[in-house]
This record gives C-alpha cells, structure tokens and sequence, in this order.
C-alpha cells in the first residue's frame, strides 16, 4: 500500500500539478476527514483507492487550494445518469464511488489501457457548476457515463472550465495504492 507522501508525488507527477499544491490538497482533506489518518508510531500511514479519488477530485477540480474540501463535496456526491458498468464493475452511484473503482480497475489490465490501439478512459470535470463525465473505448466495450448534483441545478454560469485526465492518470495511481 502507498503512503500520503507518495500518493502525493505520483498526482503530481501524472497531473504537472506542483507537488507543494497537491501536499495543501492533501492536507486539507486530511483535516476534514476526506483522507485516512496516518498511524503514530512504527506503524505505516497508507492511503486507499477512496483517498486517492478525493485527492484527484481536489486537484482536478478546485480553482484554489482553499476549495479542496468544498471541492470533493460538492464532486464526490454526484448521482451517476445510469449505472456504471466497466467489466467486471458494477458500482459508481456517485462520482466518488466509480473514480476510486476505476482506480482499482484500471491497473488490473494495463494493457487494454494503452491508449488508442487498447483502449482509453477519459474523466471530466466540468465547473463552476459541478458536472462529471466517465467516458471509455475499448475493444470489447465502450461507455459513458454523465454526473449531476441530485438537488437542483445551481445557476447558469457563462464561465466554464473543464479538467480532464485519463487511462494514464489512472492506471499510474491505482498501481501505486494497490501495490
């Protein structure tokens, strides 16, 4: 299993983020109880697959490193349009849910993921209002799946922005929590 300090390094290896933003990420989920507690002691601190899709959200989705926890809150709870069928996978009523099972997924088969000969998997992240998109295309199988808030829509906003990633962010990130 990974620790916080690595899973922090490869986000930011993967992302170009700075690492210094994704520690204040991290650090801000850990504080609101978006992130396991490290142990004291001899014990070792390590990070799970729903670690690793919070800290993807924050990084992905805050416009400032403040917004982290307001980030994966609003993000992370948003209700899928259909359920989320990958595989062997059959979960993601929520954003959260189906980031940290592809994080578990996608490491699993490296080579269906390869990119466009194998496959790909793209995640969006669209604000100020907060909307998600799971999209992939594989030999046996492609998909999509929309996120939306499950109240009411906030207001319009004319300024948009989008983050995405994709197969690569994914299969780097969940091959380090998982070894």
């Amino acid at each position: 299993m990974a620790t916080p300090k690595e899973l922090v390094a490869q986000i930011a290896h993967q992302t170009g983020v700075p690492e210094g933003t994704v520690t204040l990420h991290d650090r801000n989920l850990m504080n609101a109880g978006l992130r396991s507690e490290g142990q004291r002691g001899r014990g070792r601190s390590v990070v799970n697959y729903q670690d690793a899709a919070n800290l993807l959200i924050a990084v992905a989705g805050s416009r400032n490193v403040k917004d982290s926890v307001k980030t994966v809150r609003d993000y992370a709870g948003l209700v899928a349009s259909q359920p989320l069928v990958f595989g062997q996978i059959k979960r993601g009523h929520n954003f959260a849910d189906a980031l940290s099972a592809m994080l578990e997924a996608v490491p699993a088969d490296r080579d269906a993921y390869a990119g466009r000969d194998g496959g790909t998997i793209e995640v969006w992240l669209y604000g100020p209002t907060p909307r998600a998109r799971i999209e992939w295309e594989l030999a046996t199988s492609t998909g999509r799946v929309d996120y939306r808030a499950p109240s009411e829509p906030r207001p319009f906003a004319d300024l948009q922005f989008i983050a995405r990633f994709s197969q690569v962010t994914l299969g780097h990130v969940g091959d380090l929590v998982s070894s």
